[in-house]
């Protein structure tokens, strides 16, 4: 067993949880799932049931998107070049589709897990993909813990979904010849599952447990999944349904009634936040308070931030705005570099990055990381430059040369 790893545990969100239902439109927009380029199989006001394939990617056809709830395709909105800008579900009716869950092997789950719209809760290291089913991991990881203050505490929610948990957590196993690492809080109770090997955590992001465990840095893949999308897997597996929720930490400064919520997929952030919030000029964000705007709550979003608006302030005069840095300063710091995985120098990093230069980025550790590990910092940073973009840009460019 690998050591307690991490001085710093971030402050989550527990206490009871609160069903959350919406009789508005339920949505998905082209830009929840990457680089999409939708195959749609259904048509305005066609009639669907919960579960049942929405459109799937065109040259890859794992990537798919199910209905969130039965009712009718009640907008259907395309882009540029036949992208798809925005889908709405109006909800009507109780058709659920019913899946085969016989799962006796890795082919038979990962064809679950696509029709099912559950594959693209996996992400591999490096590149932060949804990850082609024809490759194989050299391990596969559980996130349990969180990294950013504010987000649902497990050890609140978890003792009820402990079924399907275990039960999406074994059937995990069949995935990977390699080992199926559960990263997890020190102190959370937990049933030991055949084939899983659990390491305790005081807190962070799966990219510093990768970086422990595993390191992808310099060669090799791995594939993750958040522990909320295991127990919709164990559900799946036992009902033969979708697991149409998710749950959620209300939180923020702007935020009267914070908690947590037992919310529809696809549910718009302010139907979610309606009756919580203070009466103040505000914005709700996707994650803690340096999160980013979202429309609809899809898997992956367990945060909605209520934040005030930022006002400019006009009382500066133009020497103030003209000498004032647009760019804060890299200076090492241990604050910093508590935020990376170990062993992952921040500035040096960073100053990579914004260079461009590919060579540094990977010597330094950047094939370990996704947009989510330079959250903190280009928050300190005040976003300019947007490191989480300059760091997709660098590992699609790593990517292209491989």
């Amino acid at each position: 067993m690998i050591p307690l790893i991490g001085a710093w545990c971030p402050r989550l969100t527990g206490g009871l949880v609160e069903n959350v239902s919406s009789d508005s439109p339920l949505g998905i927009t082209g830009s929840d799932l990457q680089q999409l380029r939708p195959a749609l199989m259904v048509k305005a006001n066609q009639k669907v049931a919960a579960g049942d394939i929405l459109f799937r990617d065109r040259k890859r056809s794992w990537i798919t998107a199910v209905a969130p709830a039965a009712g009718r395709v009640s907008k259907l909105e395309l882009g540029a070049r036949r992208s798809l800008s925005e889908l709405e579900i109006l909800p009507e009716g109780d058709a659920v589709r019913q899946f085969t869950t016989d799962v006796a092997d890795r082919a038979q789950l990962i064809d679950l897990m696509i029709a099912s719209g559950l594959w693209t809760a996996l992400r591999t290291r490096p590149f932060g993909r949804i990850p082609d089913p024809s490759t194989q991991p050299e391990a596969l990881f559980v996130t349990l813990t969180e990294g950013a203050p504010g987000m649902p505490d497990p050890a609140a929610i978890l003792p009820d979904l402990m079924d399907w948990f275990t039960r999406g957590l074994s059937a995990l196993t069949m995935l990977s010849d390699g080992p199926v690492n559960l990263c997890h809080p020190p102190d959370l109770a937990l049933p030991e599952v055949l084939g899983i090997r659990t390491h305790p955590f005081r807190g962070g992001l799966a990219s510093a447990h990768i970086h422990t465990l595993h390191p992808v840095t310099h060669g090799g893949m791995v594939w993750q999944i958040h522990w909320q999308e295991v127990a919709a897997l164990g559900h799946l597996l036992k009902t033969g349904t979708i697991w149409p929720r998710r749950i959620v930490a209300l939180t923020g400064s702007a935020m009267a009634r914070p908690g947590l919520i037992a919310a529809p997929i696809g549910a718009r952030l302010h139907d979610l936040a309606a009756g919580r919030l203070k009466d103040t000029t505000l914005r709700l964000l996707a994650g803690g308070e340096n999160g980013s705007p979202a429309t609809f709550l899809r898997p992956g979003i367990r945060q909605i931030s209520a934040v005030p608006h930022e006002r400019a302030d006009h009382r500066k005069g133009w020497f103030m705005r003209l000498t004032a840095p647009r760019i804060a300063a890299l200076i090492p710091n241990p604050w910093d570099e508590v935020t990376m995985p170990p062993g992952i120098l921040a500035v040096p990093l960073l100053r990579a990055l914004a260079s461009g230069d590919l060579t540094a980025a990977r010597d330094l550790g950047v094939l370990g990381l996704i947009e989510e590990d330079l959250m903190a910092l280009n928050a300190r940073l005040r976003g300019h430059p947007d490191y989480r973009v300059l760091l997709r840009q660098t590992l699609d460019e790593l990517e292209a040369t491989i």
